[in-house]
């Protein structure tokens, strides 16, 4: 998988789900002249080349994509380069950044210019040659297998699943009134759901869980993890193939049977199902613990959610705009092309700095504030163009146009029924004396970041 791509990104949803936008219709440097400020007056912003800071701060070293500091807080270096160097050449690593909100929405809706990488070394020695890399009709055609069940009234049909899941989980540590919220809840939710929709047998839920943690491992350069992981790939395809095998005789209503109804290949199922419990585990559980690492910083957002758990809708978007836990992916340049007066070359790797976009200032008022309750966020059904709507921004969370994630309806299903179920037998939740650790890099290219461990106290209600 290319660093930091949404697993899910091998679907899209449907075009009705935002406004479509033509790369033309986007607009150009002229948006950032103007923006408000935090007491909603309009402001004027200088462009990266006028603006008045220290000289140093223009000054952008490679070295720093790899540097511990980025690990820890990348948002330094996102800030400098939008307003110095909104398109960087980094010459250390041969790649082109992008980290402005208007140019990654150009990059993502232009699939002419910028394409997606044919080819994964990550992924494919792992998982399975997958979908992610695909487009146009092929990616379509994968799409369409799967993904009117992850939207609408069909994923509305797996919300029982999903209560019951959260309730059963929370059961398990109700009575100790403590809980590692992200070990004992937030990762092993979005598994046991997708393992549900997938009808795998959820007694064996502890060795797809080993799996999923070996695959995600492994989805790099390091010799030793990605041995362990191709290790466990043939662990999975052994035990596929008489699952698949007793499947067919017996067919349901769940997604392996309906991949098999449409004839596809048993290797391809097991791709595309690894794929699937990938996606439904990786982001969704981040996602989930990077949320309630924000809310619980704040008593008064507890007090207030605890109130009324109908704002979990804007809890969760503000999440996936301020501390998404997919902070890039990756893009093809397919020919030429100029973005913000940068040439980039035919074949360019081209990183589109997602969370840097959701923080741009242009867009978002004070953007490093995390607050559910801002009025310049659209905190509905998410855009899948990430643009424009009644007046308000969408956030990059999810990624943008043809490859935005399919599963966006049913990670936010989860963390909402999740939250829900929790806070029916949490009181006054609260981080507990022993919390040390915080949101930052869980790889070392800084695409995914999460908080590992999330130790709560609570009151039984």
């Amino acid at each position: 998988m290319p660093p930091g791509e949404c697993y899910w990104t091998l679907l899209t949803s449907r075009q009705e789900d935002s406004m479509p936008v033509s790369p033309g219709a986007l607009p150009d440097s002229a948006h950032y002249a103007e923006n408000r400020s935090p007491d909603g007056d309009t402001m004027s912003l200088t462009t990266p080349s006028t603006a008045e800071s220290n000289p140093e701060d223009t000054i952008i070293d490679a070295s720093e994509f790899d540097s511990p500091a980025f690990l820890e807080d990348p948002h330094s270096l996102y800030r400098r380069l939008r307003k110095h160097h909104p398109v960087y050449h980094d010459r250390l690593h041969n790649q082109w950044h992008v980290t402005r909100y208007w140019d990654l929405v150009e990059v993502f809706r232009d699939e002419e210019a910028f394409g997606t990488r044919p080819h994964s070394y990550e992924t494919d020695g792992v998982l399975g040659p997958t979908m992610l890399s695909l487009g146009g009709a092929e990616h379509a055609a994968q799409r369409n297998l799967v993904s009117d069940a992850l939207v609408g009234r069909k994923l509305d049909a797996f919300t029982p699943i999903v209560r019951d899941v959260a309730r059963s989980l929370v059961e398990g540590f109700a009575d100790r009134r403590e809980v590692n919220l992200t070990q004992e809840f937030t990762s092993q939710l979005p598994i046991r759901v997708i393992m549900a929709m997938l009808g795998l047998p959820m007694e064996d839920f502890a060795l797809f869980q080993r799996w999923y943690r070996q695959f995600m491992m492994g989805m790099g350069w390091a010799d030793d993890t990605r041995a362990v992981a191709l290790e466990a790939r043939a662990e999975y395809e052994e035990y596929m193939t008489p699952f698949l095998e007793v499947r067919r005789r017996n067919l349901g209503d769940d997604l392996t049977s309906r991949l098999i109804r449409e004839g596809v290949p048993d290797p391809a199922i097991k791709t595309f199902v690894s794929l699937l419990l990938s996606g439904g585990g990786e982001t969704t559980d981040k996602a989930m613990g990077n949320m309630w690492w924000n809310v619980l910083q704040e008593p008064e957002l507890v007090a207030r959610l605890e109130a009324d758990h109908s704002l979990l809708d804007a809890y969760f978007s503000e999440t996936m705009r301020h501390s998404p836990p997919v902070h890039r992916e990756d893009r093809g340049a397919t020919r030429d092309v100029e973005l913000a007066g940068v040439e980039i070359p035919y074949g360019a790797v081209v990183r589109c700095w997602l969370a840097s976009g959701n923080r741009d200032e242009s867009v978002f008022v004070d953007p490093d504030r995390f607050d559910p309750f801002r009025d310049d966020l659209y905190s509905e059904r998410d855009l899948r163009a990430g643009y424009f709507r009644d007046g308000l921004f969408g956030h990059l969370g999810f990624g943008l146009g043809r490859h935005f994630c399919i599963g966006y309806q049913l990670a936010r299903r989860e963390a909402v029924v999740g939250a829900q179920e929790l806070l029916r037998v949490m009181k006054s939740p609260r981080l507990s004396n022993e919390q040390m650790d915080v949101i930052k890099a869980r790889k070392r290219d800084g695409s995914i970041r999460s908080v590992a461990d999330l130790h709560v106290e609570f009151d039984l209600r």
